[in-house]
């Protein structure tokens, strides 16, 4: 299930991109971060990896126009993240909680994680962001919860 619409921005000003950086959205979906990302930070690479075959069809379709995306088909936790700058995570616990060791050795210290409504276990985050945007009766998209390696 996808990041509800509203909360999309509240994402990316959290993510605090830097001109160099290099997101990757584990689980990307149909690319929506990416491309909100790479619409307000040009300059950036944004990674997408997703193994639904639809999603990725979908998000391949949707970045096209964009040469500073790439979306990848495969699993993420075969994934190689040692380039990554920024993480960002909409995986259930039970998924963060596994993926978070593969993260931890291969990213280089100042690797900054954002994961939506999930607190990784074991792992004291930097900073909770309450997101503003959310529609009230939704259980989904209520915080952030950011790490730093």
């Amino acid at each position: 299930m996808p990041v509800p619409s509203q909360i999309e921005e509240e994402i990316i000003n959290a993510l605090e991109l830097k001109n160099n950086s290099v997101l990757y959205d584990l689980g990307c979906g149909d690319g929506r971060i990416l491309l909100k990302a790479v619409q307000k930070h040009p300059n950036i690479q944004a990674i997408g990896i997703e193994i639904g075959f639809v999603p990725y069809l979908i998000a391949k379709f949707k970045t096209r126009n964009y040469k500073n995306v790439k979306i990848k088909r495969e699993d993420i936790f075969k994934t190689d993240l040692n380039d990554a700058t920024h993480i960002f995570l909409y995986l259930y616990p039970k998924v963060i909680n596994h993926l978070i060791t593969n993260i931890k050795s291969q990213c280089k210290l100042g690797t900054i994680i954002i994961s939506c409504d999930f607190e990784l276990e074991n792992e004291k985050p930097n900073k909770v962001v309450n997101l503003q945007n959310v529609n009230p009766n939704s259980k989904r998209g209520r915080k952030l919860f950011i790490y730093t390696i």
